[in-house]
Order: C-alpha cells, then sequence, then structure tokens
C-alpha cells in the first residue's frame, strides 16, 4: 500500500474515532436539560433508565437510591474523560500538525485514541456491571435480558414491543 493511500486511512480511522467520541459526548452529556437542550433533542436517557429499572425490573426506592449515586458518579466520572479528550485531541492535531502528518505520527494518533477509547468503552461496561450488582438474585436474569434495549432504542423497551 502506498504512502498516500495510508495517510488517508489514517486519516479517516481518526475522523471514525473523533465522530464516535463526540457522540459519547452527546449521548452522556448533551440531554442535561431533560430534553429541552437544543430545541429537545429526545428523551432523557437518564430517567428512561431509572423508570426502566423500577417498572421493568422492580427495583424498589433503596436500589433506585443506589443508582442516582451510582448514576452521578459515572456521569462526572465521563464527563472529566470528555473535558481530557477534548484538550488531548486538541495538543494531538497541533502535534500532528507540527510532524507534517507523516504515517508514524498519524499512527501515534490513532494509538492514543484507540485507548482512551477503550479505556471510556471499559468505563461504561463497568457501570452497567455495577447497576447489575444492586438488582436482587430475581431481578438479574431480567436485567440481563432487558438492560440492552434501553441504550439500543429512543423509546421504552414496552413501547417497542
Amino acid at each position: 500500500m502506498s504512502t498516500q493511500v495510508k495517510s488517508k486511512l489514517y486519516l479517516l480511522i481518526i475522523g471514525i474515532l473523533l465522530i464516535t467520541n463526540i457522540a459519547m459526548l452527546f449521548f452522556f452529556l448533551g440531554d442535561k436539560d431533560g430534553g429541552k437542550k437544543g430545541g429537545g433533542h429526545g428523551p432523557d436517557r437518564g430517567a428512561m433508565m431509572k423508570d426502566f429499572l423500577k417498572t421493568d425490573i422492580g427495583f424498589n426506592d433503596q436500589q433506585l437510591q443506589q443508582y442516582d449515586t451510582l448514576s452521578k458518579q459515572h456521569k462526572d466520572n465521563m464527563k472529566a474523560q470528555f473535558d481530557s479528550l477534548r484538550s488531548n485531541k486538541e495538543e494531538q492535531f497541533k502535534e500532528l500538525g507540527s510532524k507534517g502528518f507523516s504515517d508514524s505520527a498519524i499512527f501515534d494518533m490513532i494509538n492514543k485514541s484507540s485507548e482512551r477509547q477503550k479505556v471510556m468503552e471499559l468505563q461504561m461496561l463497568n457501570h452497567f456491571a455495577a447497576i447489575r450488582k444492586i438488582c436482587t438474585a430475581e431481578q438479574q436474569p431480567k436485567f440481563d435480558s432487558l438492560f440492552y434495549k434501553i441504550w439500543s432504542k429512543k423509546k421504552k423497551p414496552e413501547e417497542k414491543k
């Protein structure tokens, strides 16, 4: 593969990673005002998740309080990650420009971006595991079989059947 083709491929991968990071940022932080921000971008996923845990999984008030605590910690942690990601991207692009968009500089940027993405994905999956730990033994099978629906759809699981 020629150097020019490799460079274009690396830039495409960087673009995809950047778009993915922006989408995750919007997903986790873009709906702070209960869907009213920016003209109403859809349902509040936090409220949907809480409603899902209460109605479909059967969480009691104590479990919902534990979920609220976990959710706030996770949101704060992810916000810090995204803030760091934003500042690091700017530095990486400056570095990329100063190195003349060499193949090695592009490859280094891709590696750094993918490592950060991997850490964020791990934190999100660990958050789901922590929510699952709040479930009782009877609730866990329901959670295991239904939780993905709340994250993959814009409507509540019972509305999509």
